[in-house]
């Protein structure tokens, strides 16, 4: 009897280490909307897929707290982008919840947002077998680490994606006098501290991390780009480019909002300093945003609409390789040095050498060392010049370098692998 009892207690734990040692995560969203146009589904489906495809014994449950205002004006999209997870491998879930507070959440309006949220993710947890909370941007992460002091077991993977403190500097929605920005500032050093691994997407962020919190455990991952997406034959692109009226033109892009850090005015500026040391400039624009005022300032310029093409929301992947450069640039705000969107991996895996300002630090200094693209100082015309005869002379060595990249560092492979890699570590000390 005692053997027997022996037995079933070794095969027992057997099978509770191989279920421990399997990766069970819970990709967590909240606030944002998938559903709605943007980087988020691509972002965040196509990486879990990618996981999910890449290594074995992974499971990804992709759970969405949108603001419910947000999700039923998007509503329309909802079997799309559920078919669209279902198809990449990935169980989608979502769930609106009340928008308490605003985006930049002030300290009353937390505990209604826990309230919601941490019952929530505790049943999935529980209903899945859940060992790793993947938490996309800070509201995610607040929930988990909540969640994460009543389940001991859990891992939290804190996927930053920006800095909640700086762009809320940046949107003028708080100063460092604020009571909420100090509340905040001392809730981030914590979260820091608490996370068993903290992913950031820009060098520069890195450092505020170490500053901010230096026992924190960091890893740089970009934003990650399905690269084989934005293949084009010279053939579709010269078509492209016909269809377009551009056939013969340089041809500068611009994808993504016109407003909040991307200032309409400041980007039609930007564009007449460039344009006029190429021949037969065109801007093309794709975005998702009214560009009434971007086309008000660059008629201030002197730019008439015909040197200007903006297309609502289109397949990036059929836009963006028929331009010959693509602009990725602020002016001068708190969030710059930080920032790296996934315009750049877009940019990329198109084959276009990137025109950046040197505000951008994390992203000017990825530029210089993989030398896919300028650097380019807006107020200085010396400057301008320099570098946009650069351009002219060297875009096929940048486009050759840009390609290197998303290949080496922005595919969505190689992303995956790096927080599967993640994933293992946290499972090993968990």
């Amino acid at each position: 009897m005692l053997s027997l009892l022996r037995s079933v207690a070794i095969r027992g734990c057997e099978y509770w280490l191989a279920f421990m040692e399997k990766r069970r995560v819970l990709y967590l969203i909240s606030r944002e909307n998938i559903l709605e146009p943007g980087v988020l589904k691509s972002q965040a489906l196509d990486l879990a897929g990618k996981i999910v495809k890449s290594g074995a014994d992974t499971k990804i449950t992709v759970l969405n707290l949108p603001s419910i205002n947000r999700f039923f004006k998007y509503f329309r999209n909802y079997s799309a982008v559920k078919k669209y997870a279902w198809n990449m491998g990935v169980k989608l879930v979502i769930i609106p919840i009340f928008p308490i507070g605003r985006s930049f959440m002030p300290v009353w309006a937390i505990p209604f947002f826990v309230l919601q949220t941490v019952p929530l993710v505790t049943f999935f947890i529980l209903r899945h077998h859940i060992n790793i909370i993947h938490a996309r941007s800070y509201l995610s992460a607040l929930t988990a680490l909540t969640v994460k002091r009543f389940i001991g077991r859990i891992r939290v993977a804190f996927d930053t994606r920006s800095l909640y403190l700086q762009e809320a500097k940046t949107y003028g929605s708080w100063v460092e006098s604020n009571s909420n920005y100090k509340f905040w500032q001392g809730l981030e050093k914590k979260m820091f501290e608490n996370s068993d691994e903290v992913v950031v997407q820009a060098s520069k962020t890195v450092d505020y991390v170490k500053k901010t919190s230096p026992k924190a455990s960091v890893s740089l991952i970009p934003s990650p780009v399905d690269a084989d997406k934005f293949k084009m034959s010279v053939r579709d692109r010269l078509n492209g480019r016909r269809k377009l009226g551009i056939a013969d033109d340089f041809v500068f892009v611009y994808s993504g909002r016109l407003g909040g850090y991307h200032d309409p005015e400041f980007l039609a500026k930007f564009y007449s300093a460039v344009r006029r040391y190429v021949k037969r400039p065109h801007f093309l624009v794709a975005t998702y945003s009214d560009p009434a005022p971007f086309m008000r300032s660059l008629k201030n310029l002197d730019i008439g609409d015909r040197e200007v093409t903006v297309l609502n929301n289109p397949p990036l992947e059929k836009i963006l390789p028929l331009a010959d450069a693509g602009f990725h640039i602020y002016d001068d705000i708190p969030i710059a040095p930080y920032a790296s969107s996934v315009k750049m991996p877009e940019y990329a895996s198109s084959g276009l050498p990137v025109i950046v300002t040197p505000n951008m630090v994390s992203v000017a200094d990825l530029v210089r060392d993989n030398r896919f693209g300028v650097v380019v100082d807006p107020y200085d015309p010396k400057d301008i010049r320099s570098k946009m005869q650069k351009l002219v002379k060297e875009r096929e060595t940048f486009k050759k370098n840009a390609l290197k990249l998303a290949r080496e560092y922005f595919s969505v492979g190689v992303c995956a692998a790096k927080y599967i890699k993640i994933y293992d570590e946290l499972i090993k000390t968990g």
